[in-house]
């Protein structure tokens, strides 16, 4: 749960995050397919954040949700053909590319996305250890004024 800062989600939103995005991407993936000339929907990572207040869903109802995705999807592209992996889309900030280009594109940002968590839990790892040495240094301290 530890917020590195106010403007950056925590290791719990960024699953819930990955989760709705995973939702999201599903639906565009299917629209890749099916209508390539249609825009790729996007989210509002805070606004979802505290509009559907993650920091009180379970993340494992998330994890699963990710999973369960990611597997329909991938029977769903196995099941593809050769000309629908040729199909292009117009993608904003990226321009027009293939399915395969796409498909690359999110998993670098869950890629991205694990790195950040692996970066919070870092910097939360380095807080708590702080911490543990502050309350220690507090403690002796005490222990020293009662002693003298």
């Amino acid at each position: 749960m530890h917020k590195p800062s106010p403007n950056r989600l925590s290791i719990h939103e960024t699953v819930w995050h990955l989760a709705d995005s995973e939702v999201v991407e599903y639906v565009n993936c299917r629209r890749f397919i099916a209508e390539p000339s249609s825009p790729p929907l996007g989210i509002d990572t805070f606004a979802w954040a505290c509009g559907h207040r993650y920091f009180y869903q379970d993340i494992k109802e998330a994890v699963r949700i990710i999973r369960l995705l990611r597997n329909v999807v991938f029977c769903s592209l196995r099941a593809l053909s050769p000309a629908a992996w040729s199909s292009t889309a117009e993608v904003p900030i990226h321009g027009r590319v293939s399915l395969d280009e796409w498909l690359e594109m999110r998993e670098r940002y869950f890629a991205e996305q694990l790195k950040r968590m692996e970066e919070i839990h870092s910097e939360w790892l380095e807080f708590t250890s702080l911490m543990k040495m502050a309350r220690s240094s507090h403690k002796m301290r005490a222990v020293e004024l009662r002693s003298s």
